[in-house]
Parts: structure tokens; C-alpha cells; sequence
């Protein structure tokens, strides 16, 4: 029966020490009076089986009152030892705030989470007083219950706490808890997922002021603004004047230049003009060319060996004539449309040709024999021969435009003809 009565007082005891206590906290409060100074030897902290980075002891009086405490953990001790001061009650304040003289001081040890009592000689509040404690124990009390952030990744975490009282603090997204980048491949203080790609040179056109890793910037073209404008452009023409190509900018002009973007004056443009001389039944032109190659033609066709600056007019039509300056390499065309009035008749009386247009025959009669010659419109010779009066076969000339060039002894004429 005793037997069992040990056993059951033993379960009892175990289950008490496994109970959770609140854990005393280090004293505070500073100086409230006298103290007992209480020196810690060697002797009496080397055995202590401490496990904890940071355990400390602490003071009580017999209503619990924390009067005393000191830091126990090796790098808080000098020559392996440490004192306590055991503060007195401040009798100038109605609160007791300290041991009182003849009171019995109890030691206990925190430990981490642990809570133990320490065992030694009994120790009494005598102000003013040193007591050595030079031997003892430690004896387990209790597991404390030390309220805290318990989520280990939290950069608060205290792994001696047992209650999470809601304090944790969680490093910043895509930081550590000292601030630093969990990722940074470039080493510039920015962490990878929060660098801003972007040009970050001030004068290229894509520059990013909030750009924190750079990529390839792009600056505008040479003499152009990034919106591609010109920087300098005083005729406002889209060329900038460092691009200017001076020359002349006139198409129809003999020396107009493609590359030219701004005139320079220097176009040199060939003209002409005719002018009929109504009573002699001349087409003359003038022209500024330079020793000018002249054409005449009729109805778009060429009148052959016609290349002076005057035309002697047989007949009325459309005439036109081409001005070549091989100088310049270039030219001009001038037409007139010229209706004559009674030189038919005029001319009846020396020279006759018929029908016009012709199809098989061109019947000829001149006043006087002269050099009759037949030129197609290209102005080839196709028919030449002395008459007078004569029958000239056509049938076998294709259609088109020819002409009839009569030389005579006082002058000569070209006409117009028509091969149907």
C-alpha cells in the first residue's frame, strides 16, 4: 500500500512540472533604495547545466515581488563569476517596491523555456549587505510560457517562444530580413523581379527614369530630334540644312538635279518662240539654246532637211519645231496652228500637185521644170526625179504622211502630202 502511494505521488509531481508557468521576467525598475549585494562564485555557476544562448537569474521576496536580476550566460561573467543586486524597498513611496529588511530571498533561474529553482543556503535582505554564494543547485520548476512569434520564417522568430502573441514580422516580398534581394544576379541592390528594363541614358529617345536595368538605348538620327524632325531646318522644307544639296530644282531646266533639295538659282531652261511672217508666208524661231539643232515637223511629222530658224509655208497645218541644245543636253517644242488664206491660188500658178490625198497616182505640173523629191515621215527619200509635168505611181508607198520637196530655179518648197 505505501508502495503504490509513492507511485501515485510520484505521477502527481511529474504532471506538475510539466504544467506550463509564466516565466519571470529580468528586473527593471533600477535603483529603489539599499541593496544586498549577492556575489555569484565559480564554484556555483560552472556545474549549473545551462542550455539556453541567454539565461539570466532573478531576485523574488516571498510575494513574488522581481527585486534582482543578472545576466548568467558566459560572456556575461567576469573571472567566471557575477553579482546581483538584491534592491531594498524605497521607503520614501507607500508602495513596497523592494525586499524588505529580514526578508527571505528565493533565486530561480530562466533558461530558456525552462524555469528552475536554485538550492542553496538560505538568503535574507540586509541592506547595505554581501552575501557569496559560493555553492547549490538548480532545480526544474516548470516550462515557461514565453508569448512571441513562433512562424519560423518570420524575421522575428523566437524559438524559445511557446504562445505566438501575433508579433511576427515577415521580411518585404522578394527581400531577406536584413533588406537585402533574396535574388540579385547583378549585385545592383535591386532584386531581379523588381529591376525595370529601360534605357537609362538621359539623351536617348527610349530613356526611363525609372529604369533599373538597362537595355539597348536608341538615339535619334543624325541632325534629326527623336520624333524625327529636323534640329535645324530654316526653309521648313522636311530637309535639315546640314542635308541641303544645293543645285537646281527645276525638272523642265537642262541642268535640273535630282539629288538638289534646294535651288540654287542656276536653272537653265531652253525656249522658244514663233513668229509668222504673215505676208511671206514664214515660221521663224528664236531661242536662247547654244548653237541649236533644229527640227520641223507638220502633223507630227518631220519635214526633211528642214533645220534652219525659218520655214517658208506652202500650205496651212499644224507645225511645230523641236530645239535641241547638245550644250546642255536639252531642249524645247513650240507649235502653232497656221491657216493661209489665198496662197493656194497664188501658188496654182507655178505649182500644181493632185489629188491630196492620193491613193494610186500623184499628178504633178509646174510652171517651170524643177527637182521633184518624195520623203516618207521619217524622212526617208523614196521617190526623186526632174518634172515638169508628170504622173508619179504611189500605189505602192504604205499609208501616212510623206512630203514634196520642189526645188526650182528662184526657190524651194516642201508640201505636206497624204498617201491614203
Amino acid at each position: 500500500m505505501k508502495k503504490l502511494i509513492y507511485i501515485l505521488s510520484l505521477s502527481l509531481n511529474l504532471g506538475l512540472t510539466a504544467q506550463d508557468c509564466e516565466l519571470p521576467s529580468p528586473y527593471t525598475n533600477g535603483s529603489t533604495g539599499n541593496n544586498l549585494t549577492t556575489l555569484l562564485h565559480s564554484s556555483f555557476l560552472e556545474p549549473l547545466d545551462l542550455t539556453s544562448t541567454a539565461p539570466y537569474i532573478v531576485a523574488l521576496t516571498p510575494a513574488g515581488l522581481i527585486v534582482g536580476s543578472a545576466c548568467i550566460a558566459s560572456d556575461c561573467l567576469s573571472g567566471g563569476m557575477q553579482s546581483v543586486a538584491i534592491w531594498g524597498d524605497d521607503t520614501l513611496t507607500p508602495d513596497i517596491d523592494g525586499a524588505q529588511e529580514g526578508e527571505l530571498i528565493t533565486f530561480k533561474i530562466v533558461d530558456g523555456t525552462d524555469l528552475n529553482l536554485v538550492i542553496s543556503s538560505p538568503i535574507t535582505y540586509t541592506a547595505n549587505g554581501t552575501i557569496l554564494i559560493a555553492s547549490g543547485s538548480m532545480n526544474f520548476e516548470c516550462i515557461g510560457i514565453v508569448e512571441g512569434c513562433t512562424d519560423a520564417l518570420a524575421c522575428n522568430y523566437n524559438d524559445l517562444a511557446t504562445v505566438d502573441n501575433g508579433s511576427c514580422e515577415m521580411a518585404e516580398e522578394y527581400y531577406d530580413c536584413d533588406g537585402n534581394c533574396n535574388t540579385d544576379t547583378d549585385g545592383d541592390g535591386i532584386c531581379d523581379e523588381l529591376e525595370i528594363l529601360g534605357c537609362i541614358e538621359p539623351m536617348a529617345c527610349n530613356y526611363n527614369s525609372d529604369a533599373t536595368e538597362e537595355i539597348e538605348c536608341i538615339y535619334p538620327e543624325l541632325y534629326y530630334n527623336c520624333d524625327g524632325e529636323c534640329i535645324n531646318d530654316d526653309d521648313n522644307d522636311g530637309i535639315c540644312n546640314e542635308e541641303e544639296e544645293l543645285g537646281c530644282t527645276n525638272n523642265f531646266a537642262c541642268n535640273y538635279d535630282a539629288e538638289a533639295t534646294d535651288d540654287d538659282g542656276s536653272c537653265f531652261v531652253v525656249s522658244a518662240e514663233l513668229t509668222y511672217d504673215i505676208d511671206n508666208n514664214i515660221l521663224s524661231v528664236s531661242t536662247n539654246a547654244v548653237a541649236p539643232e533644229i527640227t520641223w515637223l507638220c502633223y507630227d511629222s518631220v519635214i526633211p532637211f528642214e533645220h534652219n530658224d525659218t520655214l517658208i509655208i506652202a500650205t496651212g497645218g499644224l507645225y511645230e519645231v523641236i530645239i535641241f541644245d547638245p550644250i546642255n543636253d536639252c531642249g524645247a517644242a513650240v507649235s502653232a496652228q497656221v491657216t493661209i488664206i489665198g496662197l493656194e491660188e497664188d501658188l496654182s500658178k507655178s505649182i500644181s500637185f493632185y489629188p491630196n490625198p492620193a491613193q494610186e497616182y500623184l499628178t504633178i505640173e509646174l510652171e517651170e521644170a524643177a527637182e521633184v523629191s518624195l520623203f516618207n515621215a521619217s524622212g526617208a527619200l523614196v521617190y526623186q526625179a526632174r518634172i515638169q509635168k508628170g504622173t508619179i505611181p504611189v500605189q505602192q508607198y504604205p499609208s501616212g504622211t510623206y512630203f514634196l520637196k520642189i526645188e526650182g530655179s528662184r526657190k524651194s518648197v516642201v508640201y505636206p502630202w497624204i498617201k491614203e
